[in-house]
């Protein structure tokens, strides 16, 4: 699977956020929204959550 369904984007001048391509949402993870985030927090979450549906789909196939 080659595409990332979790993409980091700037929101305010030094914040990020984690937003989902399939929905254009920011991400939601245990309930918290993933914005407002330093850029390293921000690519870190993106890079875990992409990790992690790719290995769902791997698991399910």
């Amino acid at each position: 699977m080659d595409t990332k369904t979790y993409s980091v984007h700037k929101n305010l001048n030094i914040y990020w956020s984690v937003v989902d391509e399939v929905t254009g949402r920011e991400a939601v993870v245990n309930g918290f929204v993933m914005d407002m985030l330093t850029a390293e927090e921000a690519e870190q979450l993106a890079g875990a959550l992409n990790r992690n549906e790719q290995q769902e789909v791997l698991l399910a196939a």
